[in-house]
């Protein structure tokens, strides 16, 4: 929950530190995926119980920032829908080695910009 909040006050207060965007990542050995795999559980059940909005580039943040304290590179990459709708609309997401951390199911989307 500490992540999520220093991570929603970040966005309020200052312009967040984004050290991943787009980076490769290396595979995760099975220490790093059993934390991985930790906070891609935790992150979203948190956020859909903070009493701020927690959405996904807030959880992003968090979770990055929770993985490279714990010396885990990640990758934070900023997408688009694939299909064109009316209205503008953006998803955040984060990857560890080859699994998504957080923004679930992000098959429908494009990032904005490629690695």
């Amino acid at each position: 929950m500490l992540e999520l909040a220093f991570a929603r006050w970040r966005l309020r207060r200052h312009r967040p530190r984004v050290s991943g965007l787009n980076r490769t990542v290396a595979p995760l050995d099975d220490r790093q995926s059993t934390l991985v795999e930790r906070i891609a559980f935790l992150i979203p059940r948190v956020a859909a119980r903070v009493p701020w909005r927690a959405d996904c580039l807030v959880q992003a943040l968090a979770a990055e920032r929770w993985l490279m304290r714990a010396g885990i590179a990640t990758r934070l990459t900023l997408g688009v829908p694939k299909d064109k709708r009316a209205n503008f609309e953006a998803h955040a997401w984060l990857t560890a080695g080859d699994r998504v951390v957080t923004g679930g199911d992000v098959s429908g989307y494009v990032p904005l910009v490629k690695p």
